[in-house]
This record gives C-alpha cells, structure tokens and sequence, in this order.
C-alpha cells in the first residue's frame, strides 16, 4: 500500500503516521469550528468521517453525561 493510500484507510507504520498528519493538519481548522458552538454537556454527538480522532478527544472534554459516537470509513 503506497503512503498517501494511508488517507483514505489508514494501515501499519505509515497509516500511525498518517493519522497523526490529518490529526495536526485539521488542528486549526477545528479549533476554529469548536469556538464557533457551545455543546452541552448532555448533547448526543454523531462525528461522521472523524479522520484520526482528535475532535472526538477534544469533545470528550465537554460531553460529561451525553453520548459521541464516531463512524469513520476505515
């Protein structure tokens, strides 16, 4: 599988790497979106395509009695 194949369906070494690139390259972007809303703490959150996690992690943070869920295609 070539490296830039990892994106669409991260595997092995190059899909750990990957996943840390879509993690840091959508950092500020997301960090852009998430200041835009205010999500209670008992909201129910459908992250569709979530690429590597991180806006699930950073939501985590507010959802204390709600429910995320993350269905990504790999």
């Amino acid at each position: 599988m070539g490296f830039f194949e990892n994106t669409r369906r991260p595997k092995g070494f190059g899909g750990k790497i990957m996943v840390r690139m879509m993690n840091r390259g959508h950092s500020k972007l997301a960090h852009w979106g998430f200041s835009k809303i205010s999500v209670k703490e008992d909201a129910k959150i459908l992250d569709a395509g979530c690429g590597g996690g991180a806006n699930l992690h950073r939501m985590s943070a507010h959802i204390t009695t709600g429910h995320l869920t993350g269905v990504d295609y790999s």
